[in-house]
């Protein structure tokens, strides 16, 4: 995930030993002074302006616990960082460094007031609530800070994420609708079926039914986002028809899918963009037909595999087709789309929804 704005400033200020201990300082005093105020209102004839020697007791407080909690959040980091489990690493901060962070002040405490302050008595109560004070501010707070600015980052990239995939989703049925009404698919059904007009008018009648269901399906689904396996295989058939009739069954396609996974979800042309793809990338011809296997696994993914068999003279692509069936799932699963490409063959794996 990409860190946010402020994530990026507090490294770059981490890594500015002079700058994060003056500011240390100041914090020290800004605790201190928010401290004795307290102390004030809880305590009748305490002196709210203390000794500068209790300020310099404060910063040196200050300044070892966060060098502490910085070295152990590094630590910390390697092994379980924010993005991999929030949850699990604000439980770890909690119980790793918040213990030893109350330890270590406590005996800093200890050791400022008999070896600086001079302090021959030091009260149990007082010295509970500084260093509840301190733990707090110094450690409990800013875990929870940084665990709400994680996770309003991580919301604030889900958002853009989800929208950047409905965009990616509405380009992508445009790109689908104007793929199939284009003049090529347009000109190319038009040239077959006036042939098949003088040879075979059974088969031109088959033809326009045929050509007729797909503009049907294009135009009935092309703003719904999940359709049947069961629909998509049907309309699959008469798309197919169209293309083994214009290459005079140099053609085949081949289907074998689980009966009860008809009624599992699929984007819309999703297949026929996949055969598209394999007849414009591939020789179709008597010598080298083209064979398109589409079938199930146990996995819950529908397989498009086709024998590969390149042309020597690519045909100018848009670089659409895949691309944009990679982002629509994206938006509609977390399971990814696999492309398999090898000396003899070219596999597209589509998880069923």
């Amino acid at each position: 995930m990409k860190q946010s704005i402020p994530m990026r400033m507090t490294g770059e200020f981490l890594q500015k030993p002079l700058l994060r201990v003056s500011l240390f300082i100041l914090l020290s005093i800004l605790l201190r002074l928010m401290l004795d105020l307290s102390f004030g209102m809880i305590y009748r004839f305490y002196d709210v302006i203390r000794p500068w020697q209790e300020y310099l007791g404060a910063a040196l407080l200050t300044v070892a616990i966060l060098e502490m909690v910085i070295l152990l959040k590094r630590r910390i980091n390697r092994h379980i960082p924010w993005d991999k489990s929030p949850t699990r690493r604000l439980l770890l901060e909690c119980l790793i460094i918040a213990p030893a962070a109350l330890i270590a002040i406590v005996l800093l405490r200890i050791s400022i007031n008999v070896f600086m302050l001079k302090a021959a008595f030091i009260k149990f109560s007082d010295e509970a609530i500084t260093a509840i004070y301190y733990l707090f501010f110094l450690v409990i707070l800013p875990a929870f800070l940084e665990f709400a600015v994680f996770l309003l980052n991580r919301w604030r990239t889900g958002l853009a994420e989800v929208e950047r995939f409905r965009k990616e989703n509405a380009e992508f049925r445009f790109e689908a609708l104007r793929a199939q009404i284009n003049p090529h698919f347009l000109f190319n059904s038009l040239n077959t079926l006036s042939s098949l007009i003088y040879e075979d008018r059974d088969k031109a009648a088959g033809f326009i039914r045929h050509l007729s269901d797909v503009y049907r399906y294009v135009l009935e689904n092309r703003n719904r986002e999940t359709i049947t396996l069961s629909e998509e295989l049907t309309f699959i058939k008469a798309f197919v028809y169209l293309y083994q009739l214009r290459f005079d069954n140099k053609l085949t396609v081949s289907v074998a899918v689980e009966e009860t996974l008809l009624q599992r979800l699929i984007a819309p042309m999703t297949l026929q963009l996949l055969i598209e793809n394999a007849v414009k990338h591939n020789i179709v011809s008597t010598r080298k037909p083209l064979n398109i296997e589409i079938y199930t696994d146990e996995n819950l993914f529908l397989n498009v595999r086709n024998n590969l068999q390149k042309k020597q003279t690519e045909e100018v692509s848009t670089a659409m087709g895949l691309k944009n069936i990679v982002s629509r799932y994206g938006f509609l699963t977390r399971l990814p789309v696999e492309i398999k490409e090898t000396d003899n063959e070219f596999i597209v794996k589509v998880p069923l929804i």
